[in-house]
């Protein structure tokens, strides 16, 4: 029974860090001197709700190319 238990809690905390919906766009940040793309899944008032699994709103100078996102959000 125990196993049963945990299995579910472990199986439903994995889950509450899943988007149900897909990227709206991708923008590009530097991290530690690499360029990688960030997932970005809401545009609102200027800023990007962007990461994955765990999201955190950013300000567009945060990042060195947004034109994707930009193209989609004018």
């Amino acid at each position: 029974m125990k196993k049963i238990i945990t299995i579910t809690l472990l199986s439903l905390l994995a889950s509450g860090c899943v988007s149900n919906s897909p990227p709206v766009c991708y923008n590009k940040a530097t991290i530690y001197k690499e360029v990688y793309n960030v997932a970005i899944f809401k545009v609102e008032n200027g800023r990007y709700l962007a990461g994955n699994p765990f999201y955190t709103w950013t300000d567009k100078p945060q990042f060195i190319d947004t034109s994707s996102c930009d193209k989609l959000n004018p």
